[in-house]
């Protein structure tokens, strides 16, 4: 289980207002969603007003309570100040929504010389770059990791579960990314209450197969966060799998109205790149002309999918983070004008959604889904599996086997090269199990699969298979061969050297076989 930095700035939509000069810390002051209260000033709260409350309810408790509309925009481009402050102590942050940053914790507890100094700097940093009070929490798994910010709190190593036993149900809302994952995990926790779950011990209690055949998808992502998984950080290596789209600007750019017009062409480059595809994380990327990089990174979906990212939250993002910046908010304003803007998309192609054809599902599609979710209900979506391609350089290392809901397991990359990879054709099919077979040269000598033996290795002529083998006799000749290619991969971790042969049988279909350990085995067969 990784270990997380979490920094929380509480009551962080009121405290953007005061930061941006739109209320006083010392009057009674609320913002609100044009529904109820979502951040309520100290005043206010010795008032009597509570968030949640509607405006009028409020207004009566309190006359003289001034509220504030809700603005996205002036809570990112504040957040900027503290973003500069936590940049000085732990290495790519990464914002989960303005007022909550998460980071892999172990490289800045080793800078830092622990858990306590790491708090503590990141604290003061953060007082010094914005004057904001952050809470820094630091535990394993993400969730631990959130709550433990928002009381101040350093779980130890590995007390992260019994941490979160006690804790309610509803403290899963509070890493739930995007509207439609809130909503669906709202509506979770208030069915577990009418079973009488009311705390994650009791959730945990469940098992995963029937937490994910009761609930689906939504509540296999609330098993998976309570349980400690990564479900918000991917795990595929920096710019892997990336999808990205950027753009020379000419002349450059000095305004957020520019920078906001340019960001809307880029977001709609990028979404039709995705091609409907998820991803979880969106990365902007700003150079000046005098060759000054701004960069920074959105969570913008988990791991499990979700919503497919949007031209319009791609430019929302961009829009507020080069306004934070050509504003000059937290780092010293650019030492030049804009001069290359670039969108980068990673974790991408993590979701179980799947594109829309052009012309409309098709029969044989929804045949399809019908089929998997009957096997589903029948076997359980943990019992369910689906094969995806992967780069890989043999047959079997390029394809995936995972289940086929709410995996957070990454695909490795086809683009590219994959250097020593084994040439083509592949074969029709790759044997589950694979199956000794004995080669034996001209002079009926079995020819050994050490690999520093295969320089002089003759053409092989007779084959003897340990177990039958769907359409090839048990013993046969051997027409053709071509090869052999010798593999070494993970030798640091001590496997050996895997030997690949192509063979064409006499009356048989050809095979494609592997020498392990001495012993060569059927890796698969060509049609």
């Amino acid at each position: 289980m990784t270990r997380y930095v979490c920094v929380w700035v509480p009551n962080w939509p009121l405290a953007a207002a005061v930061s941006e000069g739109v209320t006083d810390a010392t009057i009674p002051a609320a913002v609100h969603d044009s529904r109820s209260l979502i951040a309520v000033s100290p005043v206010a709260v010795r008032r009597g007003v509570r968030r949640s409350m509607r405006r009028r309810q409020a207004l009566a408790i309190c006359p003289d309570l001034q509220l504030i509309a809700d603005d996205a925009a002036r809570q990112a481009r504040a957040f900027e100040a503290v973003m500069s402050g936590i940049s000085e102590v732990i290495a790519l942050p990464v914002i989960v929504r303005p007022g909550l940053v998460i980071a892999d914790a172990r490289g800045p507890e080793r800078h830092c010389g622990g858990a306590l100094p790491l708090a503590e700097r990141t604290t003061g940093a953060i007082i010094e770059a914005s004057g904001a009070e952050g809470y820094v929490g630091i535990a394993d798994g993400i969730l631990a990791a959130i709550l433990a910010a928002r009381t101040q709190r350093i779980i130890e190593a590995g007390a992260s579960a019994e941490f979160l036993s006690s804790q309610p149900l509803t403290a899963l809302l509070s890493a739930a990314i995007g509207p439609t994952r809130i909503a669906e995990t709202r509506e979770l926790v208030n069915l577990c209450a009418r079973f009488g779950i009311h705390t994650i011990g009791e959730f945990l209690g469940l098992s995963r197969s029937a937490v994910a055949t009761r609930f689906g998808a939504s509540g296999l992502a609330a098993y998976d966060l309570a349980d400690g998984r990564d479900v918000v950080l991917p795990h595929a290596a920096p710019h892997e799998g990336d999808v990205s789209v950027g753009r020379d600007l000419d002349p450059p750019v000095t305004t957020t109205t520019a920078a906001a017009f340019l960001a809307r062409t880029l977001a709609e480059q990028l979404a039709e790149r995705l091609a409907a595809r998820h991803c979880t994380h969106l990365v902007v990327l700003a150079r000046t002309v005098q060759g000054s990089e701004y960069e920074r990174t959105w969570v913008v979906s988990s791991t499990d999918g979700g919503v497919a990212l949007t031209p319009r939250d791609v430019t929302d993002r961009v829009r507020w983070q080069l306004d934070a910046w050509l504003t000059g908010r937290g780092e010293a304003p650019p030492d030049g004008e804009l001069a290359h803007l670039q969108l980068r998309a990673r974790g991408v192609g993590l979701g179980s959604g799947r594109g829309v054809p052009l012309w409309g599902k098709t029969r044989a599609r929804e045949g399809g889904e019908r089929v998997l979710t009957r096997l589903q209900s029948l076997a359980g979506l943990d019992n369910v599996y689906v094969v995806l391609p992967q780069g890989g350089r043999d047959p079997r290392g390029r394809a995936l086997v995972r289940p086929a809901i709410a995996s957070t397991t990454v695909a490795r990359t086809e683009a590219g090269p994959w250097c020593g990879a084994l040439p083509g054709p592949a074969p029709t099919t790759v044997l589950d199990r694979r199956i000794a077979v004995t080669l034996r040269d001209a002079n009926g000598c079995d020819i050994p699969a050490r690999a520093g033996e295969l320089g002089w290795m003759e053409s092989p002529r007779h084959y003897r298979l340990a177990a039958p083998l769907a359409g090839v006799p048990r013993e046969g000749e051997v027409l053709e061969w071509a090869g052999p290619w010798p593999m070494h991969e993970r030798w640091w971790r001590g496997h050996g050297v895997r030997v690949y042969l192509q063979l064409v049988l006499a009356q048989a279909p050809p095979l494609l076989i592997v020498g392990i350990a001495d012993t060569w085995r059927v890796e698969g067969s060509y049609d």
